[in-house]
């Protein structure tokens, strides 16, 4: 009886001892899931938190990359700005060497074309005139583009005959054809003698010689105009 006793005492202590290493296997599995758990949880707040740094930084990578657009746009702006104002300032200044030049131009003209008692200058009264030459002798002396001539003098030098009139392609005029050199057409020459080297001499029958600062010699190197493509 007493053996029998002591043999149920050790069944019912090894029994306990079991239940409590199965227990303590117990906490020690939920434990090791509870780590687990905060490590996962841990482990997604630092992939949350790296995702928020990274996006933070591409957020303000994209703004500064548009700030320094923006900067590049605008100085690019202020360059065609600054670029078209000197286009117009050009232009402008273009603008008033032409009108100047239209005025020397219309001045020389008037200057050119004097006497005609009601401001009108015909090609008939002019064709055919006597073309001379200021300075025969070729020797210096002052053309004063603001002289005009209404006689012609004695002095002068005939050394051709008015050809032609000469328009621009905006219908001013440009000057005379002089037939020059030769005779009775044998070797004689066409050159263009343009307004700052010609004014018109009124003639007491209503038309028109010419009047030049160049000599005989000089207007002969003049080119030809029956051979350049004026023709």
């Amino acid at each position: 009886m007493k053996r029998l006793t002591t043999t149920a005492a050790i069944i019912a202590l090894t029994a306990g001892t079991a239940v409590y290493a199965q227990e303590s296997n117990m906490d020690a599995a939920k434990d090791n899931a509870d780590a687990a758990v905060q490590n996962a949880e841990q482990a997604m707040e630092n992939t949350g938190d790296a995702i928020a740094q990274e996006t933070d930084e591409a957020v303000a990578e994209g703004e500064q990359a548009m700030e320094e657009a923006g900067d590049a746009m605008a100085e690019a702006g202020d360059e065609m700005k600054q670029e078209a104002e000197e286009a117009g300032d050009a232009m402008a200044e273009a603008g008033t060497e032409m009108k100047q030049e239209a005025g020397e131009m219309a001045a020389s003209v008037d200057g050119m074309f004097n006497g005609s008692p009601d401001g009108l200058i015909r090609t008939r009264d002019i064709t055919g005139g006597a073309v001379y030459a200021v300075d025969a002798d070729g020797e210096a002396m002052e053309w004063d583009d603001g002289m005009s001539y209404d006689t012609v003098s004695d002095d002068w030098d005939n050394v051709g005959e008015i050809e032609d009139i000469v328009l621009n392609a905006d219908g001013s005029f440009r000057g005379i054809v002089a037939e020059v050199g030769g005779f009775l057409d044998i070797g004689d020459k066409h050159v263009l003698l343009e307004l700052d080297s010609a004014k018109f001499v009124p003639i007491d029958d209503g038309s028109y010689s010419v009047v030049t600062n160049m000599t005989k010699d000089q207007l002969m190197e003049l080119e030809d105009i029956d051979e350049s493509p004026m023709n």
